[in-house]
C-alpha cells in the first residue's frame, strides 16, 4: 500500500503510532511525506530517523528547507526545535535526506480505479499547465543554498492563498479569511489530476474533486493524517502532546 501522511514536524511518538496503526511494513508499504518532516515538534530526530527507516520518501516542504538553512549558517530562527537533531553524529547525513527531496512528484494510480496524483507540500502556481515538466526541471536542479531559496521552490512549499499572477500572501488562517485579490491556490488549479499537500494547518484535513490538504495540525495538538491511495482511506493519529 502507498500512504501520503500529513506534515510530522518532529512529532514522532504520534508517527510511531500511526505506522503501528497501518500496520506498515517498508518490504510492502510505501510511506510519502508531504513535507515538513522535522522543525517545530518536540523529537525531530527520532521522527527523521523513523520516516528515513520507511524509505526516506516524499516532497521537500519548508520546515526541511528552513533547517537546510539553519545548518548552513544562512538563516537565523530562535524558535527552531532541531537543536538535538544538530547534535546527533550523523546530522548532516541525516540532513541529506531532506536535502534530496524532491519538490513535486506523480504518484501513479492503476487502471484498477486507484487515481493518479501529484504531491507538493504548500501547492501549486496557477502557471504550472504542464507539471511533467515543472517538475522535471525543479527536482532535476541542483539542491544547493540557492535551489533552496529558488523563487518556484519557495512557492511550491510556502504558497496557501495567492493571485492568478501567482503573488503569494503571507495570510495562514483558514480559507474563508482570505482577502481579495488572493484566493486558496487551489481555487485556481484547473487539472484534473488529484493535488495531495500538506502546509496548511489551519484549514485541517480536506477533500474536493480535485484537491487533498493532509496537515491536520498534529504539532499544535490536532492530528497526524495519513491517507492510503489504493483504499482511498484515511487514518488519523490524535496529537500525543502533553
Amino acid at each position: 500500500m502507498r500512504w501520503i501522511v500529513g506534515d510530522i514536524q518532529g512529532c514522532a511518538r504520534e508517527l510511531e503510532a500511526l505506522l503501528e496503526r497501518i500496520r506498515f511494513d517498508a518490504a510492502r508499504d510505501e510511506l510519502w511525506a508531504a513535507g515538513d518532516v522535522v522543525n517545530r515538534g518536540p523529537d525531530s530526530l527520532a521522527a527523521l530517523r523513523m520516516w528515513i527507516d520507511t524509505g526516506a520518501r516524499g516532497v521537500i516542504g519548508n520546515h526541511d528547507v528552513n533547517a537546510l538553512q539553519i545548518r548552513a549558517g544562512e538563516r537565523e530562527s530562535p524558535r527552531h526545535t532541531l537543536h538535538e537533531l544538530f547534535a546527533a553524529p550523523d546530522a548532516d547525513e541525516l540532513l541529506g535526506k531532506l536535502r534530496e527531496l524532491p519538490v513535486l512528484v506523480h504518484l501513479p494510480g492503476s487502471e484498477s480505479g486507484v487515481r493518479d496524483v501529484w504531491l507538493v507540500h504548500g501547492g501549486l502556481h496557477p502557471r504550472w499547465t504542464d507539471l511533467p515538466e515543472v517538475a522535471a526541471r525543479l527536482n532535476g536542479a541542483v539542491h544547493d543554498g540557492d535551489w533552496l531559496v529558488d523563487h518556484e521552490v519557495s512557492f511550491a512549499t510556502r504558497v496557501r492563498c495567492c493571485t492568478p499572477a501567482g503573488q503569494m500572501d503571507r495570510y495562514t488562517g483558514p480559507p474563508e479569511g482570505a482577502t481579495p485579490p488572493f484566493v486558496p491556490w487551489d481555487e485556481l488549479y484547473r487539472g484534473e489530476t488529484l493535488v495531495v499537500h500538506g502546509h496548511w494547518a489551519r484549514r485541517g484535513f480536506y477533500r474536493t474533486p480535485r484537491t487533498m490538504g493532509l496537515d491536520s495540525g498534529c504539532v499544535y495538538g490536532g492530528e497526524l493524517t495519513a491517507w492510503c491511495q489504493e483504499e482511498d482511506r484515511i487514518v488519523r493519529i490524535a496529537s500525543q502532546a502533553e
